[in-house]
């Protein structure tokens, strides 16, 4: 099991802090309760905050990349590839034709048009060639 680095930094955050308190030689308080008691229940205090803060992050996360489907809708996303830099290229298929978008910081740009049939057979032709090379 690989612990997140927070977790890590927390222990470390703890034990710093109780080598302070001990290095010091100040003598325990009396009445109510040592520094120690007081570093682990910040320490505990930390860990469920940062904890908080992981869930609500990754909930987040998984909420966003969960696009609502529509039925009835005429447009799909078929591919999309990440072309670094933050750039995309999309095919969409909108009701009987088949776009190549481009998508960047500067918003989208439609770089090609084809028609559905002509598309499935580009697409057909594709396969054959690799299916070729693999063997």
């Amino acid at each position: 099991m690989r612990w997140p680095p927070a977790i890590g930094f927390i222990g470390l955050i703890l034990l710093t802090g109780c080598e302070l308190a001990f290095a010091q030689g100040n003598p325990p308080p009396t009445e109510g309760h040592s520094s120690l008691y007081y570093l682990l229940q910040a320490g505990i205090s930390l860990a469920i905050v940062v904890g908080l803060i992981y869930a609500i992050y990754f909930g987040l996360r998984r909420l966003s990349q969960a696009a609502p489907t529509h039925k009835g809708d005429r447009l799909r996303v078929v591919e999309s590839r990440h072309l670094g830099g933050g750039r995309w290229i999309y095919i969409l298929e909108v009701a009987d034709r088949i776009l190549i978008v481009g998508g960047g910081n500067e918003g989208l740009r439609t770089l090609a048009e084809l028609p559905r049939d002509e598309y499935e057979r580009q697409s057909a032709n594709n396969e054959e060639h690799t299916s070729y090379a693999d063997n």
